[in-house]
């Protein structure tokens, strides 16, 4: 007689023998939901050193944009004050336009 997979062995009752499977079962299945909660906890542990990692970059990177927008505002005050005083100024909007302005496009810095 074969009962939920085993042989059933004359020998021993069948009240002993559910006994023993129900205590094999009980035992696989903590071992089972303890090695899926250290599976968990190292989930977490992992997540949780991406998440301070990519914290870090993300304020990394916002000092950087707070850099450049300040270095933008600074140059754009800079050119502003330059304007007045460049003297290719009034060539800028036609540069390239005729064949006098390829020698200053030539003297530009690249």
């Amino acid at each position: 007689m074969i009962r939920h997979g085993r042989r059933f062995e004359g020998k021993r009752s069948s009240g002993d023998e559910d006994d023993d499977w129900r205590l094999k079962r009980r035992e696989n299945n903590r071992v089972t939901a303890q090695k899926s909660r250290k599976r968990q906890t190292q989930r977490a542990d992992e997540l949780h050193k991406a998440y301070e990692c990519l914290d870090q970059k993300n304020r990394r990177l916002k000092k950087e944009v707070q850099f450049l927008s300040d270095e933008q505002r600074r140059l754009t005050e800079a050119l502003k004050a330059h304007e007045p005083l460049c003297p290719i100024r009034h060539c800028v909007p036609t540069l390239g336009s005729g064949p006098r302005d390829v020698g200053v496009l030539s003297s530009l810095p690249r």
